[in-house]
């Protein structure tokens, strides 16, 4: 990529930018190393995993990158064989446990799939806690050695700090016994020496040697002989100490080479990830959004420079499709540079694989070269003017300039004469335009306005001006050339009119029908950016309502998901409420068929408590009289009970009926009866259950349950098949991988109604169900 580019579009200030975000020296070299990418391919894969860095960033936060650091010359030195310092050695152990920490982030952020690029891009950072844990043996989180790194260390230092005590205990001892001879109780250090503060009348009463003297010369520093013994012994354990500690840290500097590349490697993925996320917290700070890489069109929308602020008047441009060329013409610091600088800059971005500062999802075409001419870079010391710096570079473009360029010029053929500058210009035009180049130009030369009208790869955009408030408005309006103004803002600033319409008369009528053409274009466009604002406002306004009744929706969705779920609540209490007395009913008819008789208010009463458990409102059926053809042997439903029965006999008033329900006998009033049928055949049993108006199935089936809920099942199904009078059942489990037929049979071997059980025969399911005798 051409460097004038880079630095004529500011590419730079994006580098810095970017680098800010960087959370260490690595990330940050990387940023203001960055380069537009020359395949793209490479661009393209580089947005993607942007997007899940900006993506992450969003939904876990940025990976934590505390403690990596740049250490590669450290690393490169113990691969050459050198040595380590205690805080080079903790450093690089920090800067492990720091590259972990961030792998395993991102590894845990992408385990659900999101994120597989980044995934991928940590993947081959390799794992160095042994080697971490080799540092830390010896180096702690301080930087200092520690006592256990060997036992030779632990035995020296032991044996120092022994002696010290003792250097203390000495000092102590004379600082009592030798106070009159001392100038002051204390110790003084004089260099690595103890020393006490002798008068210099009794230097002889201490035996020892002089450090030194006092300016007065009335004491003397003396280092007492005892002492100097047990110095000597300190020192000589110091440098002891110290080869230890050299040893020591060479070993760690050669565990250090053996994993060398292995750091490396990790260390650069590391950089890269940072970079990533730098990138990321960028595309967060200017609202970016993700480009489409496209060959050679341009669809910026709502675009704006990156330095601007974002309350700027954002762009829209397009290039490359309908037209190849664009010129743009309006008033000067009417933004005609900006946009031009925003186009070439935003195109660098996106070729650089980063997010844009776009109210949407933008087209950028990916070039091989941008070539810019943009500012004023006339030379004194080569004497060249203005015009002939611009001619220099221009020459140099057209030299390199292919298909797959964009070109940026701005106020092309100005500093020269009118005439012949614009003639240039149109020559210049015409030629990359045969090229196959795009092109944006900027210009104040009328004859391109007409050019660009004449040239069907071409097109005409200005920079919109208020002549009410003589101000421009850094909007860009497409396919609309921009007017001079000059005659309307004299005439705005109290020019006489007499003076204007002299000017008037020396302008050519063609180009006063072309001003007036421009004129009403520009009304034009003005009014149908007021429709498209008003109809944005009207999209934006259903928009809302639209989310206004989502949300009003859900709420009401949310409510009454709330207020099922409260009556499923309340129903499973009343079911399990139903269900206990249900059971006890149930164990008082069995402890009561075991009677030799049952007495009729007895059964009355267990009645009225199954009536009571019953939950809702209870439905009291229609009383009806017992019909006339009612009589002994006959089928009748028992309406309280909704059992079915048989006749027995009937009182001779015809008001009651004794009937036989299963195993019990009770009377029931007449208008409790219906009759359904002639009476069944005595060698067949009564197959209904107590309570239930549904006759008792000779097969459950409990396939696909968990066990808690099978067992739960059958349970109940052996106790309503008891009341039944039914002996004989099958269980259908399944065979699966055989737990569940396992729990159920263990749990038929103990259970009180289960006379015996074994596995079905073939035409009952085999291993897969369990026929069960009941206990009737």
């Amino acid at each position: 990529m051409d460097e004038r580019a880079l630095d004529a579009l500011e590419y730079e200030a994006v580098r810095d930018e970017i680098a800010k975000c960087a959370q260490t020296s690595l990330g940050q070299a990387r940023a203001r190393a960055m380069e537009p990418f020359p395949v793209r391919a490479d661009a393209e894969a580089e947005l993607a995993r942007l997007d899940e860095a900006v993506r992450m960033l969003y939904r876990v936060g940025a990976p934590p990158f505390a403690g990596i650091e740049s250490l590669a010359e450290v690393v490169k030195r113990a691969q050459r064989g050198g040595t380590l310092s205690a805080d080079e050695a903790n450093r690089l152990a920090r800067c492990i446990a720091g590259m972990r920490a961030m792998r395993q982030f991102v590894e845990r952020a992408a385990e659900g799939g999101d994120f597989p690029l980044l995934a991928s891009t940590v993947a081959p950072m390799a794992d160095l806690r042994r080697t971490e844990q080799e540092i830390r043996q010896v180096v702690d989180e301080d930087g200092q050695v520690v006592d256990h790194a060997s036992p030779t260390l632990l035995r020296l230092r032991d044996e120092k700090r022994r002696r010290e005590a003792e250097i203390r205990a000495a000092l102590d001892r004379l600082l009592r016994t030798q106070a009159k001879y001392l100038q002051e109780p204390v110790i003084a250090m004089r260099g690595e020496h103890y020393c006490l503060p002798v008068r210099v009348e009794h230097k002889s009463q201490i035996p020892g040697i002089v450090r030194d003297v006092s300016s007065s010369g009335s004491t003397v520093f003396i280092e007492p002989r005892t002492i100097v013994e047990l110095s000597e012994r300190v020192r000589e354990l110091e440098v002891l100490e110290e080869r230890e500690v050299e040893r020591l840290l060479y070993q760690l500097a050669a565990a250090v080479a053996q994993v060398a590349d292995d750091f490396l490697r990790t260390l650069d993925v590391a950089a890269e990830v940072d970079f990533v996320f730098a990138k990321a917290a960028y595309a967060r700070r200017v609202d970016g959004k993700r480009p489409r890489l496209t060959e050679g069109v341009w669809r910026l929308y709502g675009a704006r420079h990156p330095k601007l602020h974002r309350d700027a008047v954002p762009i829209d441009v397009e290039l490359g499709d309908r037209f190849r060329l664009l010129i743009i013409t309006g008033p000067n610091t009417g933004g005609k540079t900006v946009t031009l600088k925003t186009i070439g800059l935003l195109t660098l971005m996106g070729m650089s694989g980063l997010f844009l500062p776009t109210k949407r999802e933008s087209d950028i075409g990916f070039c091989r070269h941008v070539f810019v001419d943009i500012g004023d870079e006339q030379s004194i010391e080569q004497n060249l003017s203005t015009f002939s710096s611009h001619m220099r570079r221009i020459i140099d473009m057209l030299e390199r300039v292919t298909p797959d360029s964009l070109v940026l010029l701005d106020e092309l053929g100005a500093g020269t004469d009118p005439a012949e500058g614009s003639a240039l210009a149109i020559a210049i035009l015409d030629h990359l335009t045969s090229v196959g180049a795009r092109v944006v130009a900027t210009t104040h030369y009328a004859e391109l306005k007409g050019y660009a009208f004449r040239n069907p790869a071409a097109e005409n955009a200005s920079m919109e001006f208020d002549v009410e408030t003589l101000r421009p408005t850094y909007r860009l309006l497409m396919g609309v050339p921009g007017r001079s103004n000059a005659l309307a803002i004299a005439e705005r600033l109290g020019m006489p009119k007499e003076i204007l319409e002299r000017a008037r008369s020396h302008v050519a009528e063609s180009n006063i029908h072309v001003e007036d053409l421009i004129g009403k274009l520009e009304a034009a466009s003005r009014e149908a950016e007021r429709m498209r604002d008003e109809a944005e406002r009207a999209l934006r306004e259903a928009r809302d309502q639209a989310a206004d009744l989502a949300r009003q929706k859900a709420a009401w969705e949310a409510s009454k998901d709330s207020m099922r779920e409260q009556a499923a609540r309340e129903a499973r209490e009343v079911i399990e409420r139903a269900r206990r007395e249900a059971d006890a009913v149930i164990r008082e008819i069995r402890s009561l068929r075991d009677r030799a008789a049952v007495k009729d208010h007895e059964l009355v009463e267990l009645r009225k408590r199954l009536e009571a458990a019953e939950p809702g409102e209870k439905r009291t059926p229609a009383r009806r009289r017992m019909r006339a053809e009612v009589r002994p042997g006959q089928r009748v439903r028992v309406l309280s009970l909704g059992q079915k029965g048989d006749v027995v006999e009937v009182a001779q008033d015809g008001r009651a009926a004794v009937v036989q329900l299963g195993a019990m006998r009770m009377k029931v009033d007449a208008s409790d009866l219906e009759v359904v049928g002639d009476a069944q055949p005595a060698a067949a049993p009564s197959v209904t259950r107590l309570g239930g108006a549904k006759d008792v199935r000779m097969e459950l089936d409990v396939r696909g349950e968990s066990v808690d809920d099978a067992i739960s099942r059958i349970d109940k199904y052996l106790d309503d098949a008891v009341v039944a009078g039914i002996s004989r059942v099958v269980i259908i489990h399944g065979k699966g991988t055989g737990a569940l037929r396992t729990a159920i049979r263990r749990y038929l071997r103990d259970h009180p109604h289960v006379k015996s059980s074994e596995p079905a025969g073939p035409g009952e399911g085999g291993d897969g169900a369990t026929v069960v005798h009941v206990r009737t």
